[in-house]
Protein backbone atom coordinates (compact mmCIF):
# COMPACT_ATOMS: atom_id res chain seq x y z
CA UNK A 1 0.00 0.00 0.00
CA UNK A 2 1.24 3.46 -0.88
CA UNK A 3 0.63 6.90 0.56
CA UNK A 4 0.87 10.35 -1.00
CA UNK A 5 4.50 11.47 -0.91
CA UNK A 6 6.02 7.97 -1.12
CA UNK A 7 9.02 7.51 -3.39
CA UNK A 8 8.45 4.66 -5.86
CA UNK A 9 9.87 2.93 -8.92
CA UNK A 10 8.60 0.31 -11.35
CA UNK A 11 8.73 -3.22 -9.96
CA UNK A 12 11.87 -5.07 -10.99
CA UNK A 13 9.91 -8.17 -12.02
CA UNK A 14 6.38 -9.31 -12.64
CA UNK A 15 5.23 -6.55 -14.99
CA UNK A 16 4.93 -6.51 -18.77
CA UNK A 17 8.19 -5.35 -20.34
CA UNK A 18 6.38 -2.92 -22.64
CA UNK A 19 5.01 -1.12 -19.56
CA UNK A 20 8.48 -0.58 -18.08
CA UNK A 21 10.23 2.68 -19.04
CA UNK A 22 13.91 3.08 -18.18
CA UNK A 23 13.68 6.90 -18.26
CA UNK A 24 11.25 6.85 -15.33
CA UNK A 25 13.83 6.40 -12.59
CA UNK A 26 12.05 7.80 -9.56
CA UNK A 27 8.42 8.61 -8.88
CA UNK A 28 6.53 10.50 -6.23
CA UNK A 29 2.98 9.40 -5.42
CA UNK A 30 0.79 12.49 -5.81
CA UNK A 31 -2.72 11.03 -5.59
CA UNK A 32 -4.43 7.75 -4.63
CA UNK A 33 -7.92 6.37 -5.15
CA UNK A 34 -8.35 3.43 -2.78
CA UNK A 35 -9.89 0.10 -3.85
CA UNK A 36 -10.42 1.15 -7.47
CA UNK A 37 -9.59 -2.16 -9.21
CA UNK A 38 -10.34 -5.83 -8.59
CA UNK A 39 -7.14 -7.86 -8.94
CA UNK A 40 -6.99 -11.39 -10.36
CA UNK A 41 -6.72 -12.89 -6.89
CA UNK A 42 -9.76 -11.03 -5.54
CA UNK A 43 -7.93 -8.21 -3.73
CA UNK A 44 -8.80 -4.57 -4.21
CA UNK A 45 -5.97 -2.50 -5.73
CA UNK A 46 -5.53 1.26 -5.64
CA UNK A 47 -5.29 3.68 -8.54
CA UNK A 48 -2.10 5.69 -8.08
CA UNK A 49 -0.94 8.84 -9.84
CA UNK A 50 2.83 9.10 -9.95
CA UNK A 51 4.93 12.10 -10.97
CA UNK A 52 8.02 10.67 -12.68
CA UNK A 53 11.40 12.31 -12.37
CA UNK A 54 13.44 13.52 -14.17
CA UNK A 55 10.71 13.63 -16.85
CA UNK A 56 8.33 15.72 -14.73
CA UNK A 57 5.30 13.87 -16.15
CA UNK A 58 2.38 12.22 -14.39
CA UNK A 59 1.03 8.75 -15.00
CA UNK A 60 -2.05 6.91 -13.69
CA UNK A 61 -1.55 3.23 -12.90
CA UNK A 62 -2.49 0.34 -10.67
CA UNK A 63 -0.40 0.00 -7.54
CA UNK A 64 0.69 -3.45 -8.75
CA UNK A 65 3.23 -1.88 -11.13
CA UNK A 66 5.10 -0.08 -8.35
CA UNK A 67 7.36 -0.79 -5.40
CA UNK A 68 8.73 1.47 -2.71
CA UNK A 69 12.11 2.98 -3.48
CA UNK A 70 14.65 1.73 -0.98
CA UNK A 71 18.31 2.66 -0.74
CA UNK A 72 20.56 0.16 -2.52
Amino acid sequence: MFNVGDLVRFRRSGIVKTRYNSTKLLGIVTWIERDMFNSYDGRKDDLVIVKWLPLNEEERMMEFYLEHLTPE
